[in-house]
């Protein structure tokens, strides 16, 4: 049987620098998941901010941009709206204003219309009653604006006639 070793009792602040930056070594992270990480591992409160400090100070941490490199991800793979685009990162932890000031620049540089249209290109395009209100409903889904979807519907109605 063998026994899970915990840090709690025996960790350095270098260790717990290394434990972060073992977790920034697997995948982009914001200082919120960094300090829920270091909680979970029962780093305190004063060992925590030290850790984070250090990590923004050798620019391993960066929520501005961790938010950019999110979204630019996010946009390629998933098309979506400002609005969930938005509210998913917010749930990263990433900080409000930061969101919001990435969220602005990322849609000055890309048509939140071809992203829906790159949407309902991706679900296939068929003019029926049914598939319209089910493209309207995965835009929606998606977080397009109404309208946004009204147009970019309206345009696969005008050329399907």
């Amino acid at each position: 049987m063998s026994r899970r070793v915990t840090v709690q009792t025996t960790a350095s602040p270098d260790q717990w620098l290394q434990i972060a930056v073992r977790a920034l070594a697997r995948s982009d992270r914001t200082a919120v998941q960094i300090e829920r990480l270091l909680d979970a591992k029962g780093a305190s409160p004063s060992e925590i901010r030290t850790a984070i400090k250090r990590l923004t100070s050798l620019n391993y941490l960066d929520d501005a941009a961790f938010a950019s490199r999110w979204i630019e991800r996010r946009l390629t793979c998933m098309p979506m709206g400002r609005a969930r685009l938005q509210e998913e990162l917010l749930v990263t932890g990433c900080p409000e204003q930061i969101v919001q000031a990435t969220v602005r620049a990322a849609y000055r540089k890309v048509s939140e219309q071809n992203l829906a249209q790159q949407v309902v290109t991706r679900a296939g395009r068929s003019s029926s009653v049914q598939t319209v209100g089910r493209l309207g409903r995965l835009l929606s889904q998606r977080g397009f604006d109404e309208d946004t979807i009204e147009t970019v519907i309206g345009s696969l109605l005008r050329e399907e006639s």
